[in-house]
């Protein structure tokens, strides 16, 4: 019996050297809005990239994503190619401004081959207002510093 490998995908993201910048658990919205309005706000979603020099414009340190712990403890990989399936069929099925803004995200997605992280960490025991420090001091340990 031929036994089947599954081909690693490494994950990439740029920041501020001191860290990861933490996500707004609190924050919902789509990934289209993520994608196109979120730069320079924070949502519960993170992005990152197959590719480390498509995101240049995120920050000056590179990061790699831990994904197999990332995985095991439970968050959610949106993969490229199913980011971009999910637009287009927000694209072909949602409100126009939504179907506007999906458009566009595709294009942001493709250029940046971008995927997201959708973390699914317990809140409801940390202040609303302690979330984002807290957030921030959790996500870090999913990154390795590469530069």
């Amino acid at each position: 019996m031929e036994k089947k490998t599954i081909e690693k995908i490494d994950y990439f993201r740029k920041d501020q050297s001191d860290g990861i910048s933490p996500p707004n658990l609190v924050m919902d919205c789509t990934y289209s809005e993520h994608i196109v309005h979120a730069r320079g706000k924070r949502t519960q979603f993170t992005s990152v990239s197959l590719d480390p020099n498509k995101i240049k414009e995120f920050g000056p340190t590179l990061y790699k994503l831990k994904e197999e712990e990332t995985l095991s403890d439970g968050h959610k990989i949106i993969e490229h190619q199913i980011l971009l399936d999910a637009l287009h069929t927000a694209a072909q099925n949602e409100t126009k401004a939504e179907r506007i803004r999906a458009l566009q995200a595709i294009r942001y997605a493709r250029r940046r081959k971008e995927a997201l992280i959708d973390w699914q960490f317990d809140i409801s025991s940390i202040e609303r207002k302690k979330i984002i420090t807290w957030a921030k001091k959790q996500v870090n340990k999913y990154f390795s510093r590469q530069s």
